[in-house]
């Protein structure tokens, strides 16, 4: 190899040398400052999570099942029509259902049978000793999620304490036999202050979270109804609404609307209040 070649080579080496380090150094530029690949690359799982705990929506508590409850029948006067769902609780079944509130609202899914119906409500203590509150009131005639908000007036639940109500479809205020009844329960439970101070800064559309979150199921599901019913027409609040009813398998009633309950009068009140009484008493 003569010295020309020579050189050629090394200039050769030299321009490929410099190539080299523009181009690592561009690639290096390319990152946002501050940030490696590594922490970019983590973020994302993060994000996965976060969006996880707000699909799902309900995490329920390790307080482990409630006491069996009572399902609807499907006999005399409150039969069901072909194909149509049940009148049933909308709370967990595997959990029992939580409050910080109060006085908290209660929600059911009411078929159309009853629709137009009085439906009873009833609210004792644990040992179905002492009586509580009672009330009645009708639906419209479809089917719809019904919700009872206990009146402030009412003795406030206590914490740490288990109740246990009733709703009873009252087929004919003058013979109770044919009556179709279901139960649940519920525990007033003492809010930790990261709960409170996570509500209280938090907006409207982020509280049902919170309180899911939690393991709170009465809020969860009253304040996002709330939600519904002041934004009828948006669509993330329907899907939030369906995955919610989904985490406690209730899912098949996420379709139905939220109606308006109307009590009843307080003539006919004081009749059914009467013909309760005597038949616990016999």
């Amino acid at each position: 190899m003569d010295g020309n070649q020579k050189l050629q080579g090394i200039g050769m080496f030299a321009l490929a040398l410099v190539f080299g380090m523009a181009f690592g150094q561009h690639a290096r530029s390319a990152m946002a400052p501050g940030t490696s690949s590594q922490v970019r690359a983590s973020s994302k799982p993060e994000l996965l999570q976060q969006n996880r705990i707000l699909a799902k929506e309900f995490n329920p508590p390790s307080r482990g099942a409630p006491p069996r409850t009572t399902e609807g029948g499907s006999r005399g006067c409150g039969s069901y029509k072909k194909g149509e769902k049940p009148l049933i609780a909308l709370a967990p079944t595997r959990s029992l259902a939580l409050t910080v509130q109060k006085h908290p609202t209660f929600f059911w899914h009411i078929p159309e049978s009853y629709g137009g119906q009085t439906l009873e409500f009833v609210l004792l203590d644990a040992k179905d000793e002492q009586e509580l509150y009672r009330d009645y009131f009708s639906v419209p005639q479809v089917p719809g999620i019904a919700s009872l908000k206990l009146p402030d007036t009412v003795e406030p639940l206590a914490e740490e304490k288990m109740y246990h109500w009733y709703l009873v479809a009252v087929c004919d205020p003058e013979d109770r036999t044919g009556d179709i009844t279901i139960d649940g329960w519920i525990e007033r439970v003492e809010p930790s202050q990261d709960l409170l101070e996570n509500i209280e800064q938090a907006s409207e559309k982020e509280r049902p979270s919170i309180y899911g979150k939690e393991g709170i199921w009465q809020e969860t599901i009253a304040t996002l109804a709330k939600l519904r019913l002041e934004n009828p027409n948006d669509s993330s609040l329907k899907e939030r609404w369906e995955k919610l009813l989904t985490s406690v398998k209730l899912g098949e009633f996420a379709q139905y609307p939220l109606v308006r309950v109307s009590k009843t009068e307080a003539q006919g009140n004081q009749a059914l209040s009467r013909r309760s009484q005597s038949r616990k008493s016999k």
